[in-house]
């Protein structure tokens, strides 16, 4: 599975031969999205399992859920019950950590207006909320293109 850039600058995924990354592409794709929120959750969810901080973490979105567990990780569609795979954890974090680069070095839309705290970088103010909801630190600080220091 790679994970770049298309012709249009869209995240794009690469499956190769082994189709069990589909679903998981597809997970990327509709449930993580663009969103900075969503990505930020993810990456905590995988950290929290890898270093044992949780054993178990679900992530429920609106397409896939994904139960991350080590050694694997099982996405199952929401609405189509054949639509499911395993990956291995290391491969699906990799993914999901090459997703996270991409989307974190996006630049804003034209036209498009950043609501919460303008005043400080998209992943910035991404980060700052994330931590004032959940109350701590992001995991993934200092790592990926995730500031190790929030403005405040």
């Amino acid at each position: 599975m790679r994970i770049g850039l298309d012709e249009t600058g869209s995240i794009d995924v690469e499956y190769g031969e082994d189709k069990r990354y589909v679903e998981f592409g597809a997970f990327l794709k509709l449930d993580v999205n663009y969103s900075f929120a969503r990505c930020l959750d993810a990456l905590q969810m995988f950290d929290d399992v890898a270093t044992g901080r949780s054993a178990r973490e679900v992530y429920s979105a609106e397409v896939h859920q994904a139960v991350i567990e080590k050694p694997t990780v099982r996405i199952q569609h929401l609405f189509l019950d054949d639509r499911r795979a395993e990956v291995p954890f290391e491969a699906a974090l990799k993914a999901l950590e090459e997703w996270a680069v991409l989307l974190f070095a996006r630049p804003l839309s034209p036209g498009t207006v950043q609501v919460y705290r303008p005043d400080l970088s998209r992943i910035d103010a991404a980060l700052h909320l994330w931590e004032a909801t959940w109350e701590r630190r992001h995991p993934y600080r200092g790592r990926l293109g995730i500031p190790a220091q929030v403005a405040e």
